[in-house]
């Protein structure tokens, strides 16, 4: 229970992150200027900055009452003093690889360490795409995508952990049948972000030219001479009402009257010399409202399924290895975990999204942020790769199930200086 309270507590910070985007997304980059468009034009950039400054001041209050702790807490018993050897720098690098090489023997624990870094990949790298795929599919602004996104699934992760916490404390089930649920759970996750490619809103068609080496072509003879940029993107709708072009610019249109702008070369050449105008925004999507409610509902009924057994994991773990390897084996984890799960994740799902773009901000020969991507292909890459990533993670944990039954005293306290004879799996 204490391992449930305590993942469940440290959810709540994601969950405040995503608030503070909400609310701050709302509000231009720079307050004190009106930017003459709301956060539902593909131009506004909201107020990215608000939070960290109020995350910062935040970080200051709370680090000066820890400042004024004591040295020793009350209730503390001052150690008596031992007679202590000292060991030399060569004696304890020995015993240090002498650990790590127990631990490298020890299958368990090296498939709990995998099934780790392959759940960061699964499920952080689709958490981290999640915003920006539910403002390209489902035409949402930021803010919007926040708050679907992010309070709902933390939500369901603190309830499971807490749900997961409860039950385990309340059964006491051995290690075989832990491992088992561990295992269907991440198979059931692979399963729910192959649903989450269902719910999709119609696809946004941009009016092209074809393709080359940078994405779409967005010229032609009918916009050649207008001189159009990619610097901001402000789509309109054609008469048929499910074409995009990126600009009234790109449309070849020459005058605007009521939102709606006039005489468009390119429309005229793609719909007739009697439909030349168009209107400002994206074309209307029917029933894309039902299919984002139907999404957001689903991604924390999954986060729910996976994360039910998650403080297993970490018992199972506990118990793999020695007493004594216990501070080297938390410590390799991590180190494991952070140089090939958190640190390149970002980078990896980052640049596979790059290259779904197909239209980039270009401003004085530099180029930015991405306008259009191929949401056809973000959602299959998004949801294949995360089911994928799931599966890898069920077949590590199948590992460790299959090897669990040497794993006894999941629930057995440990005394202070006190080494039990059963010390977990000994290699």
């Amino acid at each position: 229970m204490y391992f449930a309270l305590t993942y469940a507590f440290r959810f709540l910070g994601p969950m405040l992150g995503y608030l503070m985007s909400y609310t701050f997304l709302k509000y231009p980059e720079n307050p004190f200027e009106d930017p003459e468009f709301g956060p539902e034009d593909p131009r506004f950039i909201g107020g990215w900055w608000m939070g960290f400054m109020l995350q910062g001041a935040l970080l200051l209050v709370c680090s000066a009452p820890i400042a004024l702790f004591p040295r020793r807490l009350p209730g503390h018993q001052k150690p008596k003093p031992v007679q202590k050897r000292r060991e030399s720098v060569v004696s304890k690098l020995t015993g240090l690889l002498a650990a790590l090489k127990r631990l490298g023997k020890n299958p368990i624990y090296a498939a709990l360490v995998m099934n780790t870094i392959f759940t960061i990949y699964g499920s952080f790298g689709y958490q981290q795409m999640l915003p920006k795929y539910m403002e390209n599919q489902f035409r949402v602004t930021a803010s919007q995508a926040s708050l679907l996104s992010g309070p709902p699934t933390i939500v369901a992760l603190i309830v499971s952990t807490l749900v997961g916490g409860y039950l385990i404390n309340r059964f006491r089930s051995n290690a075989k049948f832990l491992t088992r649920w561990l295992t269907i759970a991440e198979i059931l996750g692979a399963l729910g972000f192959l649903i989450l490619m269902i719910p999709k809103c119609e696809n946004i068609q941009l009016s092209n030219y074809g393709l080359d080496g940078q994405g779409l072509i967005l010229e032609g003879s009918c916009n050649t001479n207008c001189t159009c940029s990619t610097k901001a993107f402000t789509p309109v709708c054609a008469p048929d009402g499910t074409t995009h072009f990126f600009s009234p610019c790109h449309a070849g249109c020459q005058g605007k009257e009521n939102g709606s702008f006039t005489e468009c070369s390119c429309i005229a050449d793609s719909f007739g010399p009697d439909e030349d105008s168009t209107t400002e925004g994206f074309c209307f999507s029917h029933g894309c409202w039902t299919q984002t409610l139907i999404y957001a509902i689903i991604t924390p009924i999954t986060a729910f399924i996976i994360n039910v057994p998650a403080v297993a994991k970490l018992m199972v773990l506990m118990r793999c290895i020695k007493i004594e390897d216990k501070s080297i084996a938390l410590g390799a984890l991590e180190t494991l975990i952070s140089a090939l799960g958190f640190i390149p994740f970002p980078i990896v799902f980052g640049t596979l999204i790059d290259y779904l773009c197909l239209v980039w901000e270009k401003s004085c020969g530099q180029t930015g942020n991405c306008w259009f991507y191929d949401i056809t292909k973000f959602n299959y890459l998004l949801h294949g790769s995360s089911a994928l990533f799931s599966m890898l993670a069920g077949i590590c944990m199948f590992v460790v199930f299959i090897l669990s039954d040497g794993i006894n005293d999941l629930y057995r306290e440990d005394e202070d200086g006190e080494l039990p004879e059963k010390q977990g799996l000994d290699p």
